[in-house]
């Protein structure tokens, strides 16, 4: 059988995107895991993403702990009437290395790897006994030249120069998805283990498609452009 390979896009420009949180009944309703890799994709492209309707996520546990994150990586995380804003806060891209405990937001392990992996000094990275996903996206970025180490519950990252390579989603859009904000500024990152044309990778797709394509100006506050999650 032939092996799936998605050759995940590079940013011709920052990603710069206006999304919106809504239920629908036949699809799960956006998280705040699915908010925070367009977010992430904001912060490694010197980018700016809008979670409109950022008050729907905003009980989720996970959703201060987001907010925190990125702002200890050195984004700027800006909560308007309009929603929530990330951007880059250098015009380099440049993010900080960070010890945290995700304890509070398991979830969010995998975009905190990363985010390290991209960063320009070490991190550590505790209360990951309930996080899944960690052990494969730490293999991912050590396959793609990252220095990670996994013990317990703990995770050390040393960032160094990635390049191209597989990145392997074990059939998870989640972890596919992961792999496509490396790609932004990664060339040749290729997804394999899951098709483009996978119905569950679907809503993530046209998003980020349309995301790396609007080249926005976009200050919080405004609200024309948006772009719903879930079409």
């Amino acid at each position: 059988m032939t092996e799936l390979i998605w050759p995940a896009p590079a940013a011709k420009v920052p990603l710069r995107a206006r999304l919106d949180v809504v239920p629908v009944e036949v699809v799960e309703a956006p998280t705040v895991q699915d908010a925070a890799v367009f977010m992430a994709g904001a912060a490694v492209t010197t980018g700016t993403v809008v979670l409109r309707n950022w008050s729907a996520l905003a009980d989720d546990p996970a959703a201060p702990v987001l907010r925190d994150l990125l702002a200890s990586f050195g984004t700027y995380v800006v909560r308007s009437a309009e929603g929530l804003t990330c951007t880059s806060r250098s015009t380099s891209g440049h993010l900080e290395g960070i010890s945290y405990d995700l304890a509070g937001a398991p979830g969010l392990a995998g975009v905190a790897l990363v985010l390290a992996a991209l960063a320009d000094s070490p991190s550590q990275f505790t209360g990951l006994a309930e996080a899944t996903r960690v052990e494969q996206v730490a293999a991912n970025l050590t396959r793609l030249g990252a220095n990670c180490h996994v013990q317990a519950d703990v995770v050390t990252i040393v960032p160094k120069e990635l390049h191209g390579g597989l990145w392997n989603s074990a059939a998870d859009p989640v972890i596919a998805a992961l792999g496509a904000v490396v790609a932004l500024v990664v060339p040749d990152v290729h997804i394999t283990g899951l098709s483009p044309e996978a119905p569950a990778l679907q809503p993530f797709l046209r998003v980020w498609d349309r995301a790396m394509t609007a080249d926005e100006n976009i200050l919080p506050g405004t609200s024309s452009g948006a772009v719903p999650y879930y079409t």
